[in-house]
């Protein structure tokens, strides 16, 4: 594909050269920057970022990656683990909590019938790798059982409060951060969740959030610090499709005089025919472009024979070419998707060994390794995460009417064992929560 820059500047988009007219000229680009969108509902929210729309903006970046998705994926299942279980907690001698499983034949069903886990536990899981904050409807049915499920996070915004006043409602709406002109019958205003009596409101929405310095509303994923690291990395596929259909870089520099398009005898200054002359530039450049376009010709070179004179009889250059070497190997290449890759694991706190990262020369390690990895990062990298997790269902099972001294539910998880420990090289294990 030819673009043409400008009247003397084109760029032969299939042959991976550049072919200029001298005079050279510069040329600036500029990336627009997209305004937030004027609603017509009447109501007022903080927004989320400068322009409302961090959180799509955030999306988007993820979904053009070819690791984000599963690195936030990754993140989640370690937040998970194994999921919840029903416990009862007593003290031993020591002072040392002992958690024993216990049954509830209506917790059971309200947990499976209800969908707890995947209307709630798992995007709110991923809500907290995403941006660090989740939205979760808490809502009291007829006779008095709980229903909790996660509101994708670009949805909701914090409805402006009064000078002076708390935050005290949400606002719901599929459209926040989008160019849609959002109108009034598009947003639900949901009251927050009331802690100090839980039972109070028949709908509310819980906010679980991480604390984080400089974010009085809304919080960023920490992945967010490797947002170039990102772009870097979403470049990489189609770089290297390009790269594979038209040839890897510019290879050519070729700069031809003006008057090669000019004819003997023709006025420059006639304006039919400088729309000539601009025509002839225009098929030149487009045979141009064809014979250096495609995977076999990637690296062919372009050779003139012959001597080109002037009136005079004078040797006169009208076209030359230039090579352009390119010093970025195969190797540079590589490392910088490793080290991409790296930069984008560590910002999603998962070990570079569990997101198949290679170190050195080895993926992952020795299995003792790999094992110390996993215990590693669901110990340290998880607590927090699951303390926020755990509120909503201890504020369900205390509206429910069961006692919390008496049921629980915590976190459990898969540990890996050596196989003298445990012939299937995994037993069960509660969680650190």
């Amino acid at each position: 594909m030819i673009k043409r820059i400008s009247k003397n500047l084109y760029h032969l988009g299939r042959a991976d050269a550049v072919a200029k007219v001298t005079p050279t000229i510069d040329v600036v680009t500029k990336q627009s920057v997209q305004t937030a969108q004027k609603d017509a509902s009447g109501k007022e929210w903080i927004p989320w970022g400068a322009n409302d729309n961090s959180a799509i903006e955030m999306l988007r970046l993820c979904w053009n990656s070819p690791t984000k998705p599963r690195l936030m994926d990754q993140a989640k299942e370690f937040i998970l683990g194994a999921g919840v279980k029903l416990m009862s907690v007593d003290i031993d001698q020591a002072g040392k909590e002992v958690r024993k499983l216990t049954k509830d034949p209506e917790l059971k069903k309200w947990f499976r019938h209800k969908q707890i886990f995947s209307n709630y536990l798992e995007l709110a899981a991923l809500s907290l790798a995403f941006a660090e904050i989740a939205f979760v409807r808490f809502s009291i049915q007829d006779g008095g059982t709980v229903v909790l499920e996660t509101i994708q996070p670009n949805k909701v915004r914090f409805q402006k409060p009064k000078p002076g006043k708390p935050i005290t409602h949400v606002l719901i709406c599929p459209y926040f951060g989008t160019d849609t002109n959002i109108k009034k019958e598009d947003i639900v205003a949901v009251p927050i969740f009331d802690r100090e009596t839980p039972a109070a409101l028949p709908e509310s929405v819980m906010v679980l959030k991480k604390a984080q310095i400089g974010s009085d509303f809304y919080t960023q994923g920490l992945w967010w610090g490797t947002k170039t690291w990102t772009k870097v990395d979403n470049l990489t596929p189609e770089y290297h499709l390009s790269g594979l259909v038209n040839g890897y870089n510019l290879k050519l520099l070729i700069e031809i005089d003006e008057s090669y398009f000019l004819m003997e005898g023709e006025d420059v200054n006639d304006e039919k025919v400088m729309e000539e002359i601009e025509k002839r530039k225009d098929e030149f450049m487009a045979k141009l472009d064809d014979y250096l376009a495609g995977v076999k010709n990637t690296d062919k070179a372009l050779v003139l024979i012959g001597g080109l004179a002037d009136a005079a009889g004078k040797e006169k250059k009208l076209i030359r070419i230039t090579p352009i070497e390119n010093k970025m190997t195969d190797d540079a290449y590589m490392n910088l998707i490793r080290e991409a890759g790296a930069k984008q694991a560590q910002g999603h706190g998962v070990l570079p060994s569990l997101a198949g990262i290679a170190d050195g020369n080895k993926l992952g390690g020795s299995g003792s390794e790999l094992m110390h990895s996993v215990m590693y990062q669901v110990r340290f990298m998880t607590p927090s995460y699951r303390r926020l997790l755990k509120d909503p269902l201890d504020y369900a099972l205390e509206v429910m009417g069961y006692d919390l001294e008496n049921f629980e539910y915590h976190f459990t998880d898969i540990e890996m064992t050596t196989l003298d420990q445990n012939p299937t090289g995994q037993q069960a294990a509660v969680a650190n929560t």
